[in-house]
């Protein structure tokens, strides 16, 4: 294999050379709710500590920067579906580290695209994402219960304000969904909408724990 960053051989089954993978940007303290930059030795962020209503922990692996923004970028608009296994496979690794000692979700939700767009682009990179998780943890993706019926607006364009309104009641859950225990997976969270949009819907559905697992954490720039 050859080292979609560098060029050279990689010596492994991943598209990724050990020199490359040792500078990937890291994302070292953040809040285990929502993920934003903490202190180092701070669990939980002042704002997620005043509204604990909902039982989330979030793994993020990465800083939404060079060069993983572009590998994102590439997979999201671009069909490099290569950067899809790559960022499965570490993330895969890190999870499947994180939960060595502890009960794993029952079941894996990527984060549905919503139907003309999934026509467009071909695939849902977060079920992409999912497949060498599902993989690695021996944990089941389930790609169907989940839906999201509102066509919404990129978030990317929007204000904090107006990416709250957007995804509002953007995703609807099959009625014979009976997990109590589900990860959300997702390529990279900025303000949190989305997937806690989609942790409502699920909390509403019976489910008791939500894990919320995405490959970079990027810092929102309100223009």
């Amino acid at each position: 294999h050859t080292c979609i960053f560098c060029d050279s051989l990689s010596y492994r089954k991943l598209d990724l050379c050990l020199a490359c993978e040792h500078d990937l940007p890291i994302l070292q303290d953040y809040c285990k709710r929502c993920a934003e930059p903490l202190p180092e030795g701070q669990k939980i962020c002042g704002s997620c500590l005043s509204n604990l209503s909902m039982q989330i922990e979030t793994i993020a692996l990465f800083n939404y920067s060079s060069p993983i923004d572009q590998l994102i970028i590439n997979l999201k608009f671009r069909n490099n579906l290569i950067g899809a296994r790559i960022l499965g496979e570490l993330l895969g690794n890190h999870l499947h580290d994180q939960y060595q000692n502890k009960s794993k979700p029952e079941i894996i939700i990527p984060v549905p695209l919503y139907s003309a767009r999934l026509r467009e682009r071909g695939y849902n990179q977060a079920l992409e994402l999912s497949r060498p998780i599902s993989k690695k943890l021996n944990i089941p993706i389930d790609k169907f219960s989940v839906k999201r019926v509102k066509n919404t607006a990129a978030q990317v364009t929007l204000s904090a304000k107006e990416r709250q309104q957007n995804i509002k009641q953007a995703f609807s859950v099959d009625k014979k969904f009976k997990y109590n225990y589900a990860a959300i997976i997702d390529d990279v969270i900025t303000t949190g909408n989305t997937v806690n949009e989609l942790c409502k819907v699920l909390y509403g559905a019976g489910v008791s724990r939500i894990d919320i697992w995405c490959c970079a954490k990027s810092q929102f720039k309100n223009a």
